[in-house]
């Protein structure tokens, strides 16, 4: 048993609502009702890029790498993660011993 699994226990959330180009949209002109700083900013910059990854443990595994060091290192971090758990599963990644 991991050290994770000792602490935690893993159960099941309510489904994610998808984020299409159209409700991303929409979630902007929301914000940007709400936050003059923020619709000062797309009105002057534009909306943020709608950047759309495939979805799955393996790219939010990939994205919290992403937030915690650079892009590079994360993109390392993830490779070797990928080589010790094939295939990239929570269950796998919870199977992984502290080594």
């Amino acid at each position: 048993m991991s050290l994770f699994q000792s602490h935690f226990q893993v159960t099941q959330s309510a489904p994610a609502a998808v984020l299409t180009a159209q409700t991303f949209a929409a979630a902007v002109d929301a914000l940007t009702a709400q936050d003059d700083v923020l619709a000062a900013t797309v009105a002057r910059f534009g909306p943020p890029p709608f950047w759309q990854r495939e979805p799955g443990f393996g790219t939010l595994l990939h994205i919290i790498l992403e937030q915690q060091v650079s892009l590079a290192s994360a993109k390392a971090a993830y490779d070797r993660l990928r080589a010790a758990v094939a295939p990239l599963t929570p269950a796998g990644v919870l199977a992984l011993d502290d080594d």
